[in-house]
């Protein structure tokens, strides 16, 4: 019998695999977005603005994320 590559493998692995896609393009895409808003918050003087530190927090935890779920997608099969 074939053992798999990874120890998260099938449905779970490609799940996985996506969420991992769509945190990198939210990290990739933080700032700009970012400054987009506070452009417009500044612009139209509505809605609610993170500020530069809340915003630091968020990219921060985005970014352990998608290292949490790198470590888990590269464990080997035992």
């Amino acid at each position: 019998m074939n053992n798999p590559t990874f120890k998260i493998y099938g449905q779970r692995r490609r799940e996985l695999k996506k969420k991992l896609g769509e945190l990198k393009r939210y990290v990739k895409n933080f700032w700009y977005f970012h400054q987009l808003e506070r452009d417009m918050f500044m612009f139209f003087n509505s809605g609610n603005m993170l500020t530069d530190d809340e915003a630091q927090k968020k990219f921060d935890k985005a970014n352990a994320e998608i290292a949490e779920l790198e470590a888990k997608l590269a464990e080997g099969y035992e």
